[in-house]
């Protein structure tokens, strides 16, 4: 492999200098000058920086995510949670008190509901929040989580970026 394939990998999976530096535990300086072939690296080094881009290549959920959220307030009646599934055509809904993700309401979830829809809240039926991940967790290690789980959230920093079910790892087959 020459050096300079180094670059074109780097920008392949979409790093920075700076980023592949940092996670190989080099400089952005020392990068460049590999890449612009000024330095002749150890062997060691041009490893752990291969290393890195093979990680970064791998399979990642945030490919396969649905980047559109729909979500209740927790103090929402329940038909409005069930009219938004309707509309929408999904199975669960992200429950927020504000801006915080506090549960999560599911079809499960208005099917062993009981009570009057127009005024019991969502408060009162949603299930637990849904597991998190970082954009760069393995689809494989989603898959685990969705069997027992109806969702995962995808996050960047505290921010939910994105949402995986059953049916989105589904497409990748």
């Amino acid at each position: 492999m020459e050096l300079s394939e180094i670059k074109r990998l780097r920008q392949k999976v979409g790093l920075s200098q700076t980023a592949l530096a940092k996670k190989a535990g080099v400089s952005q300086a020392h990068i460049a000058k590999i890449e612009s072939g000024k330095v002749d690296p150890r062997f060691s080094t041009v490893e752990k920086i291969l290393q890195c881009l093979k990680e970064e290549e791998k399979d990642h959920c945030s490919t396969y995510m649905t980047t559109t959220i729909y979500g209740v307030q927790a103090s929402d009646d329940v038909s409005t949670s069930a009219r938004l599934m309707r509309k929408k055509n999904v199975s669960q809904l992200i429950v927020m008190r504000n801006e915080h993700i506090v549960g999560m309401i599911t079809e499960e979830d208005l099917l062993r509901f009981h009570g009057d829809p127009h005024t019991s809240l969502v408060d009162d039926v949603m299930s637990d929040p849904p597991p998190t991940v970082s954009k760069n967790t393995s689809a494989d290690t989603v898959r685990e989580m969705l069997l027992e789980f109806p969702a995962v959230l995808v996050m960047d920093r505290d921010k939910a970026v994105g949402i995986l079910t059953k049916t989105d790892l589904i497409k990748r087959t």
